[in-house]
């Protein structure tokens, strides 16, 4: 299996079309923030001290949040295109077991996604800084590696199952092209959840990574608004928190990290157990 694993790691990364591709809607969201979209969503904090920190650190955290999501949808076409090459009946003639040889996609695809999770985090950090912020404490490191992990691991999860129920390439690949157009307004991070309607915000509040995308905000964010809202008073802090997604809010209560964390992992569990449904049933 772990040859497998280094086959399709090797895979991935030797053709740039996939990675870049991987990369897009990631690539997209941040090219309409720093164009205009920044601007408008904080057109009315331009005029204060570490609104651009601000600014970064918002779109940052829902890039951490999105990147997991559209790298695991590119790492998983391996094994589609395998099946219509029939490298996948290959393998199965292989010593390896149908186990052995599905594990090796999966952890393949959690391998790649968090490779690619820990550079835009490492960008991130670059990033920031560069704006004036600080440095990441080690604490807030371990903190943020931990969630960068769990959503590596639930993306994979989730991504993984809805993948079995694709017969061929280009269906899936219509799939995720439209999973990538929307995924910025499903995890609230093209319009800040605040300004939609309240049907769409439970649709927001539902997509899993929109969880992420707040757990990311509460790390990332902490330091600018300090310094942005200073001088201003704690119910224009908390009506910021919450339009911005960065406070979910379930019957009028923020929602904490460990009950994300908790749906995340339900969610993972779900769709892990539809996986071996649907696995057994094609054996």
């Amino acid at each position: 299996m772990i040859t497998l694993i280094k086959r399709n790691l090797k895979l991935f990364f030797k053709d740039k079309t996939v990675v870049m591709f991987s990369l897009l809607s990631t690539l997209i969201v941040l090219g309409l923030y720093i164009i205009f979209l920044g601007r408008l969503t904080f057109n009315e904090l331009a005029d204060y001290p570490g609104v651009d920190l601000l600014t970064g650190a918002w779109v940052m955290s829902g890039i951490l949040a999105i990147v997991p999501v559209n790298s695991s949808l590119g790492a998983l076409s391996a094994m589609l295109v395998d099946k219509e090459k029939g490298t996948y009946e290959d393998l199965i003639m292989t010593p390896l077991s149908r186990l052995q040889i599905i594990g090796g996609y999966v952890f393949s695809t959690f391998l790649i996604t968090l490779i690619l999770s820990v550079i835009v985090l490492i960008a991130t950090e670059i990033y920031l800084v560069s704006l004036g912020g600080s440095f990441l404490s080690l604490g807030t490191l371990v903190d943020i590696l931990f969630k960068i992990i769990l959503n590596t691991l639930i993306a994979t999860l989730i991504l993984f199952c809805i993948s079995l129920f694709f017969k061929n390439l280009n269906a899936y690949s219509l799939f995720n092209s439209i999973l990538g157009t929307l995924i910025g307004f499903l995890a609230g991070i093209l319009i800040p959840i605040g300004e939609l309607s309240s049907a769409f915000q439970t649709v927001v509040k539902v997509f899993p990574f929109s969880h992420s995308a707040s757990m990311f905000r509460k790390i990332l964010m902490g330091e600018p608004i300090k310094i942005v809202f200073e001088c201003a008073e704690p119910n224009t802090i908390q009506n910021f928190r919450q339009t911005m997604g960065i406070d979910l809010m379930f019957n009028s209560n923020p929602i904490t990290d460990s009950a994300s964390i908790l749906y995340l992992l339900i969610l993972g569990a779900v769709g892990l157990v539809i996986s071996l449904v649907r696995l057994k049933q094609k054996s």
